[in-house]
């Protein structure tokens, strides 16, 4: 809904747009290294037809490979369909597994240059060594050579921000937004984890924007893309000022809803062709404000139980606590959370406290197998597969995800776990001497 406003050159009485100014580094936000493995070897796969391949390396490289930095994932999935290079059943395959519909409104068929190339190889030293497309032209015959920094001794050193901003390059690739591309220089800092045989990337850059007197630091929730991915948000009254850094659990996210000064104000997202960060302010008065955030209400849901097939609404348990409980296959933690929620359940009674698990979309049958060996007596419910689904509503990027819900329809705590979640429930429901 913000781009139509956007689009069509007017605005809601409740919207505020606030310009937005780049800052270089990583400012209150933790490093975020993205991995970017090399080309694979199969010229058949659709991941090698979608990957860019340069004419040249630099002289001074043995035993080179190539491999391909994308700045956004979703926009070179959807050219490359569109452009052939890829199949319709590939191109399904990767919508269910992301849980993405694609937004035709966002999203370019024509070329855009959201990958970087790169060569990785040995010096005559016999030290790993990199070239990075930097200016963009397939060609890297005319790029530096230089020798990446180690991702662990970055995270090691005491100073992760120093230690990767010490090996920064600046890239050159397109951005699609509101029907044009433009281009954009990102300083990025490259690494190496030699045990995996990786390149890693982190865009040292972010935007703030001011809104009476307090700072609001942006950038895109992965890649370059805010349009694809949402974004995320810090307050600078928030910033530790022991680590210059805001704790994860203070982090927002598009949706969230923020207090400045006595407004509140839901983050609707980033105007990129403008540069500017929009706002909804929310009115005090409302009886009902609905947030993934503590202390509003949650999202109500409708889904279908996975095993019965049967009918569930959020609305139906008000009156009692809730733990929504998002899990998905592959998920190890998981798995390992499983027999805590078991003993929850156990000594909890169902008029006081309800579980109801949100599965990632998956394979049934690995599911059902799931279900059955681990006991999950309490409701399943499978998330819809599109962009209305209830993983996306809750704006869960993560698993295992959890949301404690008060009778109220409140959302009391997030992501609590193990035995602290024990020990929260049942201090809440009275049963604490129940075993």
């Amino acid at each position: 809904m913000m781009l139509l406003y956007a689009a069509s050159g007017c605005s809601r009485p409740d919207e505020i747009r606030l310009p937005l100014s780049e800052k270089a580094g990583f400012g209150p936000f933790d490093i975020a290294f993205k991995g970017a493995a090399v080309n694979p070897e199969n010229e058949s796969s659709p991941w090698y037809r979608l990957k860019l391949h340069p004419a040249n390396a630099p002289e001074g490289m043995s035993g080179i490979e190539y491999g391909s930095l994308d700045t956004d994932i979703k926009q070179s999935v959807y050219q490359g369909f569109h452009s052939g290079l890829v199949s319709p059943e590939f191109y399904q395959a990767l919508q269910d597994a992301w849980v993405w519909e694609p937004d035709t409104t966002l999203l370019s068929q024509a070329h855009v240059k959201t990958m970087v190339a790169f060569a990785i190889g040995k010096n005559e030293a016999g030290e790993t060594v990199v070239a990075v497309d930097t200016d963009n032209d397939l060609d890297l015959a005319d790029e530096k050579i230089f020798v990446p920094a180690d991702i662990d001794s970055i995270y090691g050193s005491g100073d992760p921000d120093s230690a990767a901003t010490a090996n920064i390059i600046d890239i050159h690739v397109e951005q699609f937004s509101r029907g044009k591309k433009k281009g954009l220089t990102v300083p990025t800092s490259i690494a190496y984890d030699s045990g995996r045989g990786y390149i890693f990337a982190a865009f040292a850059t972010y935007s703030e924007a001011v809104y009476k007197g307090s700072r609001i630091a942006v950038k895109p929730l992965q890649d370059l893309s805010y349009d694809n991915y949402g974004l995320q948000a810090v307050l600078s009254d928030d910033i530790d000022p022991a680590t210059g850094k805001v704790p994860w659990e203070k982090m927002l996210y598009s949706g969230d809803i923020m207090d400045i000064d006595g407004d509140l104000l839901r983050i609707k997202g980033v105007d990129t062709k403008d540069n500017a960060l929009i706002l909804e302010r929310i009115p005090h008065s409302g009886t009902d404000i609905y947030s993934n955030q503590e202390g509003f209400k949650a999202y109500p849901f409708n889904g279908k139980e996975f095993s019965s097939g049967l009918g569930i609404s959020l609305e139906d348990y008000r009156g009692k606590y809730v733990l929504l409980d998002f899990w998905a296959l592959g998920c190890g933690p998981c798995l390992r959370e499983f027999p805590v929620l078991k003993e929850l359940y156990s000594r909890t009674a169902r008029d006081r406290f309800e579980i109801i698990s949100i599965i990632c979309p998956g394979d049934s049958a690995s599911i059902t197998d799931i279900i059955r060996e681990y006991g999950l007596v309490w409701p399943q419910v499978m998330a819809d597969s599109d962009s209305r689904n209830i993983i996306g509503t809750y704006n869960v990027t993560y698993y295992p995800a959890t949301f404690l819900i008060g009778p109220d329809g409140k959302i009391i705590k997030k992501d609590l776990r193990g035995q602290a979640l024990v020990d929260k429930v049942l201090a809440l429901t009275g049963e604490t001497d129940k075993e």
